[in-house]
């Protein structure tokens, strides 16, 4: 008696649904990676919009006077940064907040705070 050696259809099948579902599954790992590493390059984009505005505030002696918000392209992007000064102890420091958000230039509106930084400013030539 000679045995049949072949795969029949139910064997097929089930090894084509585990296939799927592996499939399936590895699928949405990547989706999730590829929107992880998005959301992080979109983050450092933002950190160094952030750190060109405390540089330019720095080489400018800036000091802020309660909320200041302005639209800026830099990084292939449009960002709104949010300004807000705020009194410390010494009148000659204030502690800077600033919000870094994606600008929709389409619907004229700010579509998603990415990133803050606080820092403290201290003008040579801050008033009194």
């Amino acid at each position: 008696m000679k045995k049949n050696k072949a795969f029949t259809l139910l064997e097929v099948m089930v090894a084509l649904a585990i296939f799927a579902v592996a499939a399936i599954a590895l699928t949405k790992i990547a989706m999730q990676y590829t929107q992880a590493t998005s959301n992080a390059i979109l983050r450092t984009k933002a950190q160094f919009v952030a750190m060109n505005e405390v540089a330019m505030m720095e080489m400018n002696k800036e000091w802020l006077d309660g909320t200041q918000s302005k639209q800026v392209s830099s990084q292939g992007e449009t960002w709104q940064i949010d300004k807000k000064a705020e009194p410390t102890i010494s009148p000659k420091i204030q502690r800077i907040e600033l919000q870094i958000s994606l600008f929709n230039v389409d619907q004229d509106k700010v579509e998603a705070g990415i990133s803050n930084i606080v820092f403290f400013n201290y003008p040579e030539q801050a008033k009194t």
